[in-house]
């Protein structure tokens, strides 16, 4: 209210009711409100670019019905008047707002760092506006300096290989990251926008030094694009898909601007700018092809040698494809595939035709073949129409099953000249061969049609079992041995392990040619019956070319490639895939053993108290000295007495045997990324007997059944549909007449093998 209100209103209260209604008096002129900047910069100082201002003001007749500013840049470095020509006043209505100012000019202009200071001097304005209009005769103002640190622009795609340009297609895809540093290099994020040009080199006679240094000066301004958000939908601030170029040499640079306005200052070849050769690529995309039996084929060429796998009849077959083309800027556009395609050029020979990868690979229809010779046709094209090609040929291999079992002898390549149970050097530490065949011809004694010399198939190191071998058995006993971190060198751990289980590693070595699948695997999807036994078998699975450090309990779903660095990525499993964890159903192993074994600590992520080693085994023992039947239908097993008697190497005042423990629940307790419930396809069998119950190891799980192809009923006479079974210790390490109605409750009970008439009549009188 103005005192030109106050006066009327007290006009009206003194006059009475009959008085004259001719009022008279002065009309007072509107004061102009008042204005001060209450919080600002100092005046001339240097200051961020992001600054809270505050003000305020009064009115010495009336209200303030808002406020307004003006912010000048200061070309001159200081206020001049003429800065504020033209320049037009912005509404305010609160006493304090935060102002983003420009800081455009470089301070050094002979820097050759990305990161560096820009600066703009502004002088700040406000004033007060009353009720009716009048503005402040006099502005509060201030001047001072922003100041912030250019943005810095990092190439991804092509990566920098010193001065050699790279070589991309017509069609090339560039790739970028920028960072914003706001004061200093502590405090960062992303920035406004970014721009980026490809130049030829030929109007500088293909120089790129000259092309660069033209691209950096204001004749070249013309070649850069326009400026784009940063974060535009579609990536397009992060990348660039060129139009088709004409073959020749380039230079790609980028650069990006922030809110500020500072702009990316130089043109580094080190961080944002590429030198490019355009030309036709003799290779295409990284092309890799997997499958579960056969590991992966990686290619680049359209034209690669052929795959050859065998696989039984009637088992589903599937591939997976995945591809890129980014690292040489490309982009894959699309896959197709077909089975036993005569003319490659007929799009109506194969099963898909070109179609657009919608997630990170597409996978084959799954098929089955029953006979004869197929061949898998697998393409990958870019977006400029270079190829990568992989074929697979599938031999189709009959499981006639026409023998009741097989023993595979995989484990006499670790044998020394202390084998032996009456051995003086090695005390019974380990079976002679023998000894241990003796052991295993004796348990297969009362399968009918069993015949020694057909039926034992003794390994040699690096040798190798053909398919065709394998698909005459019902079933097998494959006998390993190993040692924790040390395969055995036989055939087994290349049949286990070979390339399957870091097949999801596309820096792991392609197979080529002849393909040695895993027959086990195999034999298991055919219908056939598996029993794996040994020391230490399961570890064999570990990649150790990848993981020379293994730390236990490993998660075989995570853990195969053996990184345990840091905590995996549960959308990203690289052992989904494996034998150990698809056909056997196994989360984890450890080891009951002698000596001291690196565990996950608090570093880890599943931070698992390790089970005590000490040196004085007097103390405490772990090992495994019998084996408690967690199912019911198997008998107790104790140590034989050559391996465990006074004075043998296993006597109970030294140490038990070495054991793999599977599936372990005090680490599924610890461990989120293990289910505290096992899959109901692992069905333990034997569990840890030591000498100090205890420890954690005692009581879990150091054999069990797998389920996952107990439904699998091959289509031959008298095969039968049952488990498989994994024994996580020797067998031949136990008193030979405690195991032996085990291993016939696998072999009769469970696969139902056929009985000699004399070991039916010893059963039914029992």
């Amino acid at each position: 209210m103005n005192r030109y209100h106050v006066f009327f209103l007290a006009a009206l209260i003194l006059l009475p009711a009959c008085a004259s209604q001719n009022l008279e008096g002065d009309l007072l002129e509107n004061q102009p409100p008042q204005v001060w900047l209450s919080a600002a910069p100092p005046e001339g100082s240097t200051s961020k670019y992001t600054v809270h201002l505050y003000w305020g003001g009064w009115d010495p007749d009336g209200e303030i019905s808002h406020y307004e500013y003006l912010v000048t840049d200061n070309e001159t470095g200081v206020f001049v008047p003429a800065d504020t020509v033209g320049a037009d006043w912005s509404r305010v209505l609160s006493n304090d707002s935060t102002f983003t100012f420009t800081a455009d000019i470089l301070a050094d202009t002979n820097t050759t760092d990305q990161v560096t200071v820009f600066t703009r001097s502004h002088t700040f304005f406000v004033r007060a506006v009353d009720e009716f209009g009048k503005r402040s005769l006099q502005p509060a103002y201030r001047s001072f300096t922003s100041r912030t640190l250019s943005p810095s622009v990092s190439v991804l795609i092509p990566v920098r290989n010193q001065l050699n340009p790279a070589d991309f297609p017509p069609i090339a895809t560039f790739k970028w990251k920028a960072t914003d540093y706001i004061d200093d290099r502590m405090t960062s994020q992303e920035p406004e926008s970014v721009q980026y040009a490809l130049t030829s080199t030929a109007p500088f006679g293909g120089d790129f030094s000259r092309t660069i240094d033209y691209m950096g000066s204001v004749a070249g301004a013309k070649e850069w694009r326009p400026w784009v958000y940063y974060k535009a939908r579609g990536d397009s601030g992060t990348t660039w898909t060129t139009p088709p170029q004409e073959f020749g040499t380039y230079v790609f640079a980028v650069r990006a601007k922030d809110e500020a306005g500072a702009v990316t200052p130089v043109l580094d070849e080190i961080s944002n700018v590429r030198r490019v050769r355009v030309s036709r690529r003799s290779t295409g995309p990284l092309f890799v092809v997997r499958n579960a039996y056969m590991g992966q084929v990686i290619t680049s060429s359209c034209s690669s040698p052929i795959t050859i796998l065998d696989l039984p009849a009637g088992i589903p077959i599937e591939f997976a494809l995945s591809a890129r083309a980014d690292h040489y800027g490309g982009t894959v556009s699309g896959y197709r595939y077909g089975w036993d395609i005569v003319d490659l050029n007929d799009p109506e020979q194969w099963e898909i035709d070109f179609t657009p990868f919608v997630a990170s690979e597409a996978k084959t229809t799954s098929r089955r073949f029953f006979f004869g010779t197929h061949t898998l046709t697998t393409e990958v094209i870019d977006n400029s129409g270079f190829c990568s090609r992989v074929e697979v040929k599938v031999n189709i291999v009959q499981f006639t099953l026409e023998h009741n079992l097989l023993i595979v002898d995989d484990f006499k390549a670790d044998e020394s000249v202390q084998a032996g149970w009456k051995n003086a050097l090695g005390k019974g530490s380990l079976p002679n061969d023998a000894e241990h065949d003796a052991f295993w011809l004796d348990m297969a004694s009362n399968v009918a049609g069993f015949d020694p010399q057909r039926d034992v198939l003794v390994t040699s190191p690096g040798g190798s079992i053909p398919l065709s071998v394998i698909a005459r058995y019902k079933s097998i006993i494959w006998s390993a041995y190993g040692d924790v971190g040390t395969p055995n060198g036989g055939t087994f751990p290349q049949l286990y392990a070979f390339i399957q289980h870091r097949a999801k590693n596309p820096q792991s070595t392609s197979t080529s040619g002849k393909v040695t699948p895993n027959l086990i695997a195999l034999a298991m999807a055919a219908g056939s019956h598996v029993l794996i036994t040994g020391a230490q078998p399961v570890q064999n699975v570990v990649n150790r070319q990848f993981a020379s450090n293994v730390r236990y309990p490993l998660i075989f779903k995570y853990d195969l490639e053996g990184s345990q660095t840091a905590e995996p990525d549960p959308a990203a499993p690289v052992g989904d895939e494996s034998f150990a964890y698809r056909e056997l159903c196994l989360e984890t192993i450890d080891f009951a053993l002698t000596s001291n074994q690196r565990r996950r600590g608090n570093d880890r992520y599943c931070s698992v108290t390790a089970v005590r080693r000490p040196n004085n085994l007097s103390l405490r023992d772990d090992t495994m000295r019998e084996a408690i039947p967690l199912d019911p239908a198997f008998p107790p097993l104790t140590l034989r007495v050559e391996a465990a008697a006074p004075g043998a190497f296993f006597e109970e005042s030294l140490r038990g045997l070495d054991v793999e423990v599977y599936n372990p629940q005090y680490f599924g307790e610890r461990c989120n990324f293990v289910p505290r419930n096992p899959r109901t396809c692992f069905q333990p069998i034997y569990g840890v007997g030591c000498k100090d119950t205890g420890e954690a190891t005692y009581a879990q799980p150091a054999a069990f059944w797998t389920s996952v192809f107990a439904d699998r009923v091959a289509d031959v006479p008298g095969a039968v549909a049952a488990r498989s079974a994994v024994f996580g210790f020797a067998p031949v390490f136990f008193d030979p007449v405690k195991v032996k109605p085990a291993i016939e409750h696998i072999m009769f009970d469970e696969w139902q093998l056929p009985q000699k008439v004399s070991a039916l009549s010893a059963r039914a009188s029992e």
